[in-house]
This record gives structure tokens, sequence and C-alpha cells, in this order.
């Protein structure tokens, strides 16, 4: 994944925010902790506990407080948005970047006094009532931070549509593949691939 390029010489303090997550965001979020760490910026994360148990985001170097967030709208939202505060309040941040529009609407909700920043990861596809509830989410969120970045063109184009006030595109970098833990000959012999095809 790439790492963010921070200003040089700041050393504010960052503050990042997940729903439930199992895998791309969750890694996202711990590689930008990471990366974050090593430039010398304070970060906390705030998410789901399970969040820290899968992706080590104090491992990284962050610290973690938790909030629960699930992956669908509840009105369980209202206890994730006092709990937001409540952690900004004992670990203020310079600026939120939340990931999802699951946590950026518990971002928005919450109203820091600080910046928000909402990385639309995916499209919603639902329909019906679901879908409805989450197109009106895109837009209190869109509406709701200061600047959103959309994962692809027509994620920024869609908050864009919806009123954000600064859209911009930002490609999140699929994670580093592990060594590969097999032979080329190995897995070609396998699926019966000649060594010239």
């Amino acid at each position: 994944m790439t790492q963010p390029a921070p200003v040089p010489g700041w050393h504010g303090t960052v503050g990042l925010l997940l729903a439930s997550s199992t895998g791309g965001v969750g890694q996202h979020v711990r590689s930008l902790a990471a990366g974050l760490t090593a430039a010398g910026v304070r970060v906390l994360v705030c998410g789901p506990a399970a969040t820290q148990e899968q992706f080590d985001f104090t491992g990284a170097g962050a610290r973690f407080h938790p909030v629960e967030i699930p992956a669908s709208p509840t009105p369980a939202d209202a206890r994730a948005v006092a709990a937001l505060r409540r952690a900004l309040g004992a670990e203020p941040v310079d600026v939120l970047h939340a990931h999802g529009l699951r946590a950026g609407l518990v971002a928005v909700l919450a109203r820091p006094a600080v910046p928000v920043v909402v990385t639309w990861h995916n499209a919603v596809l639902a329909g019906g009532l679901r879908g409805g509830l989450s197109r009106l989410v895109e837009r209190i969120v869109a509406r709701g931070a200061r600047v959103t970045l959309g994962a692809s063109a027509d994620l920024v184009a869609r908050a864009a549509e919806l009123g954000a006030a600064d859209a911009r595109l930002a490609p999140v970098a699929a994670p580093a593949l592990p060594a590969p833990r097999r032979r080329r000959a190995a897995v070609r012999a396998e699926f019966g691939v000649a060594a010239d095809q």
C-alpha cells in the first residue's frame, strides 16, 4: 500500500475511524497508521474492538479506542457517536479521517471540532429500503465532511453530485502480497501448464 506523504515537520495527531471490517478497509487503515507513526505523526485509531484484534493497530504504533460501529445502520449508532465523542474528548486529534460510509456517518454526526475527511471505499449497490437508507447516509456524509476522498472516479463523482464541498480521487492501493510459498514449477505442474506457456 502506498504510504501517506505528511507535511514535513507536522507532528499533530490524526484520528482514523473505521466500522466493522475483516479485510481491505482494516488493512488500509493499518497501513496508514504505520506510515503516519513512522513519519512522527501521532495516530488514534477508533473502531470496533474486533478490528484491533484482527489488524493490531497498536502494533503499528497507533493508540486504539473502541468505538463499536456495526456494518449496517442501527439505533445503536447513537452509542457509537457518543463513544467517538468520549474518545476524542479524552485524546484530542487535529483531523479525523473516517473510512467508509458507516464510519463517515458516525464521524459527521459526532460533529467534532476538527476537520472531518471521509474516504469512500465502496459504492452503494443495495436496493429497496436498505438502498434508500444507504443513499441518505451518502448524502449526509458527503455534505458533512470537509474533504471527501473516493477510491475510484465514480465515487468522487457520486460525492460531488450529492453536495460534497471538496471531493478528490485517492486510489487505495492493494495490500502487498506475501512471499510465495511454492516454487513456480510446482504451481505449473499442479495446473498442467508447460514452462513455455
